[in-house]
């Protein structure tokens, strides 16, 4: 078996449907747990998000929500996309959406606890799931192992492993539609890539407030058009798209229902969304903000922009016939699209990404479309792996966090200097390789996050009730009290809301109990 085999057979092994239940399961759980507030507050999300400023330590809401959007907005928006439909038929788009809504309760979940366990540290505070799977879980041995663990995953395998698919399908797209070599393109992103990360988080977040609007705007927009010049087809895709996702009675993809949910569209939403991965934690925690709710609210509300871009990508590659199906032996394809000449050669490679929804840009826009896509992905993988680095740099801090400032500083720079070379190192590799690797460490990641988040369960519903029995109370601006709580291991939120702690004006909240 050679390599490429042996970490694919890997990647299915972890990815298998155990991992499938506990996400999907434990998502609804966590729905039920804050009564589906993860979607039943768009207007408070939003209003949060766009209050709250900055501070010497912490960063402003609309910072940390660039910053997560970043990290949700990335290749699987658009090639893990393409990858779902060529496993899961038309139908896993839907399950896709659906699983990223549902799975936002679980990216509340994380980011209300990476402010809740937050610590200050190197002048500004730093937080994600070794904090909170230390400090939370109630088994002191298996909560430190955990957080080793994920630590180790974070600051090792997110920054130089986790990059291939968006270094992969960057150089792919610039090759597809400018004939780029990839070595070319991988240089030049690491350049640029470095020239950001080397600022530190206070860079990454003003970088992410420019690009994560700008890039999201234009993709809605190029997707109008594609469905604007397609109108006569939009009826008959999404009749099809729903076929496929629950079983009906399409003449190619009716049967498809086990497919399009059980693996390739909650897989593909949850590797695109990111909830579930202990991915923006890290970035949460640096917001500042008076109580954890604040921004779990908020960093759940980034979703809806996964959850647009996903559509976009699968609307554009379905309406214009720009897709391939593979038969359940996953070596003959069920069907191959006509709208692209594009498509057979793609089906001929086994290959599943960015080219498609290139290929389906250019039915509309020919030529100038395909590059539109490229730009784009560009735009959204680039943002992403400048997240990654941040996730990187806040996992080894914890793994640091008792050596002298000097020396978390000097290997944090060695962190800023090999990542661009990695990511140049993956721009040069087959895709599949690079997808596989990246899943696998998302795989591990996720099984001990998932199983951190089913103990600290009774936390987040503490955080999340009181957050709004202060709403419900009269209290405009919510601040959180641990003592009132009962939950230890955060006396920071002591000393950060201590003046409104001082001033007691939560305490009717409690008395009315």
């Amino acid at each position: 078996m050679d390599f490429s085999a042996l970490i694919m057979q890997i990647d299915n092994i972890l990815w298998a449907t155990p991992l499938i239940i506990l996400t999907f399961g434990l998502a609804l759980i966590y729905c039920i747990a804050i009564k589906f507030g993860n979607v039943t507050n768009i207007k408070l999300q939003w209003k949060l998000l766009t209050k709250g400023e900055s501070s010497e330590e912490g960063l402003s809401a609309f910072e940390t929500f660039c910053s997560v959007a970043a990290y949700r907005v990335a290749v699987g928006n658009i090639g893990g996309v393409m990858v779902a439909i060529m496993y899961g038929g038309p139908g896993a788009v839907i399950w896709m959406i659906i699983t990223a809504l549902v799975t936002s309760a679980i990216a509340f979940a994380e980011n209300s606890l990476g402010q809740l366990y937050k610590v200050r540290m190197d002048g500004q505070y730093r937080g994600g799931p070794y904090f909170y799977m230390e400090h939370g879980i109630p088994f002191k041995p298996l909560g430190k192992i955990f957080a080793v663990l994920f630590a180790l995953c974070a600051s090792i395998g997110v920054p130089f492993l986790v990059t291939g698919p968006s270094a992969n399908n960057i150089a792919m797209a610039m090759e597809n539609s400018f004939g780029a070599p990839h070595w070319i393109v991988g240089l030049i992103i690491a350049v640029l890539l470095f020239m950001v990360i080397s600022g530190g988080v206070r860079r990454i977040a003003k970088f992410s407030t420019i690009i994560v609007p700008f890039m999201t705007i234009g993709y809605l927009i190029i997707t109008i058009i594609v469905l604007i010049t397609h109108a006569s087809n939009i009826g008959p895709t999404l009749a099809m798209m729903f076929s496929s996702a629950f079983g009906g009675v399409h003449a190619i993809f009716g049967g498809m229902l086990g497919a399009a949910f059980s693996y390739y569209g909650v897989k593909r939403a949850v590797n695109s969304s990111g909830s579930g991965f202990g991915e923006t934690p890290p970035s949460a925690a640096a917001a500042e903000t008076p109580h954890p709710a604040n921004q779990g609210l908020v960093n759940a509300f980034s979703v809806y922009i996964d959850v647009a871009v996903c559509a976009c990508s699968g609307i554009m590659a379905l309406v214009t016939d720009c897709f391939n199906v593979l038969n359940a032996d996953g070596t003959t394809f069920k069907y191959i699209g006509a709208g692209s000449a594009q498509m057979q050669a793609q089906a001929d490679s086994m290959t599943a990404g960015v080219v498609w929804v290139q290929e389906a840009a250019n039915t509309a826009l020919p030529v100038i479309g395909g590059i539109i896509i490229a730009i784009a992905l560009t735009c959204f993988a680039y943002s992403t792996c400048i997240a990654y680095y941040y996730e990187g740099e806040s996992g080894l801090a914890y793994l640091t966090r008792k050596a002298n400032d000097k020396t978390r500083k000097t290997l944090i720079w060695g962190v800023r200097i090999i990542m661009p070379i990695f990511f140049f190192i993956w721009s040069n590799v087959t895709a599949s390789t690079a997808w596989a690797i990246s899943e696998i460490m998302f795989a591990i990641m996720s099984w001990l996050n998932l199983i951190a988040l089913i103990f600290l369960l009774p936390n987040v519903k503490k955080i999340y009730d009181d957050f709004f029995q202060q709403l419900k109370a009269g209290i405009e601006v919510p601040y959180f009290n641990p003592k009132k709580l009962g939950i230890k291991n955060v006396d920071l939120w002591m000393d950060i809301n201590k003046d409104l702690i001082a001033e007691g004006k939560a305490e009717a909240v409690y008395n009315e109990k």
